[in-house]
């Protein structure tokens, strides 16, 4: 089973999502850490060189690798 936590920034999922991962005995997998690991630069260097709407399809695309 795969359990997705969404939600605005700073709202807690990691936090959430770290817990519940381990009251489950799941891996936590974070979207954020996966496309800073993909892009080799941090969300907010991303924002800042390339922009939101840049962000906003490689966030679709990295969720959908990670859902497969």
């Amino acid at each position: 089973m795969i359990i997705v936590l969404i939600g605005y920034m700073g709202s807690g999922k990691s936090i959430v999502g770290q817990e519940l991962a381990a009251k489950l005995g799941y891996v936590f997998e974070d979207l954020d850490n996966y496309i800073e690991a993909r892009e080799s630069h941090s969300i907010s260097e991303i924002f800042a060189t390339k922009g939101e709407l840049y962000f906003r399809k490689i966030e679709t695309q990295y969720l959908s690798e990670m859902m497969s």
